[in-house]
């Protein structure tokens, strides 16, 4: 249940890879449900507990709490988890390399696994981008925790770090204070742009990486951004643990694809470049316009679709600082994911609070402003956790 989302979504695939028989439903039909379907998963629109009938598992997203689909698996007595349970039941259950954290996700998974599968590891890769997970032949597994159902947050993070086992192995994040500071039982190891850093990287093209004070060599990536340079750190640090050879990683991450909805070439309108992001929280959405501001533009034309107004309501502040670099924002409305408005918050507010921000509402008035102003080498950046890759789709002729 929430075949949609990215993270029920990658198990599903995973499964069908595994030769099992999967169905799934969601509230509405989405690009997943369609790409799910097409792949060979039965799909339903909406609740019904008959959906529940015949099957040995229930797997649901974390964000729903009761179902009728639910009520009738218990009342049948069959096993139903979470989305977090059966990835914790899949992680016990394998060689597992887990990555946790509130940013860079996603692309770490994909890089781990990437490496993992050109070393020639084969594991089952369970990215959150709803379109990288593979499902392998060996028993290692590299899988993307969520904070969206609580198994991320900052406060579970240590919760999580102190956990593992002491024969386990923790890379952290030397540059963020709280991660640094973490005591686990398992060995610990760093990475990032400070000195200490046990794998260190600078932010220069190729970059390099030292252990210590010894350079290793240096990383060719095709992913801009300061970010994913110590993305690529990471999981190089991690693929090193292993005893996987640097030139064998730098070679992979050479041709790393990046994930979906990751700073993504999506194609050209009016003769600027379109990409699209799923940047939704402002430090992600400043990262995703200083990574942007690389790429060669005559102008940056951020459009912006803001997710929940819980967040956009508790973080206004930080979004309106949060689009520095960018020489227009538009703004659309607010993408609910279902929640109600306790508020009152409007997209409306953060634009006003944008020095170079304009309201613009939904997605038609939002390709009228783009037709107006969009010429030749501007680079459009959509950015948001919604629905907005229909817009951008639209724009590129995808649709």
């Amino acid at each position: 249940m929430g075949a949609g989302g990215a993270g029920v979504s990658a198990l599903a695939r995973v499964f069908l890879a595994r030769g099992d028989e999967v169905s799934g439903c969601d509230l509405k039909e989405s690009e997943t449900t369609l790409e799910l379907a097409d792949a060979g998963v039965r799909m339903f629109v909406g609740h019904d507990p008959e959906h529940v009938l015949g099957q040995d598992l229930l797997v649901y997203s974390g964000a729903i709490k009761r179902s009728p689909e639910l009520d009738a698996a218990r009342a049948m007595g069959v096993q139903a988890l979470s989305r977090a349970e059966m990835l914790a039941k899949l992680i016990n259950e394998s060689d597992s390399i887990a990555v946790a954290g509130t940013a860079g996700k996603t692309t770490v998974t994909h890089m781990v696994g990437h490496i993992l599968v050109t070393a020639g590891y084969d594991p089952t890769v369970l990215v959150g981008d709803g379109a990288s997970a593979r499902a392998g032949q060996s028993e290692w597994l590299v899988a993307e925790t969520d904070e969206s159902d609580g198994t991320a947050v900052r406060d579970l993070f240590q919760w999580f770090i102190e956990g593992l086992p002491k024969e386990g192995l923790a890379i952290v994040c030397a540059d963020d204070e709280l991660a640094r500071e973490l005591k686990p039982k398992a060995r610990k190891i760093t990475y990032g742009f400070r000195h200490d850093a046990t794998y260190r990287c600078e932010p220069e093209r190729p970059f390099p990486i030292y252990k210590g004070l010894d350079l290793l060599g240096h990383v060719n990536l095709r992913q801009p951004g300061r970010h994913n340079i110590q993305n690529a750190t990471a999981a190089a640090a991690m693929a090193l643990e292993l005893g996987i050879g640097f030139d064998d990683i730098a070679a992979a991450l050479r041709t790393f694809p990046g994930a979906h909805r990751r700073m993504e070439f999506l194609g050209v309108f009016q003769g600027a470049a379109v990409y699209d992001d799923y940047a939704h929280h402002p430090t992600k959405v400043r990262a995703t316009i200083e990574a942007a501001r690389e790429l060669r533009h005559r102008r940056l034309i951020a459009v912006f679709q803001p997710h929940r107004y819980s967040r956009l309501s508790a973080l206004m502040h930080d979004f309106a600082r949060a689009f520095t670099g960018a020489d227009r924002v538009f703004v659309l409305d607010v993408y609910s994911a279902g929640e109600d408005n306790v508020s009152g918050v409007q997209a409306a507010d953060l634009a006003h609070q944008i020095p170079q921000g304009i309201y613009v509402g939904d997605f038609e008035k939002a390709r009228e402003a783009l037709e107006e102003i969009v010429g030749p080498d501007d680079l459009v950046l959509l950015m948001g956790a919604g629905d907005i890759k229909k817009l951008g789709d639209d724009l590129a002729h995808k649709v």
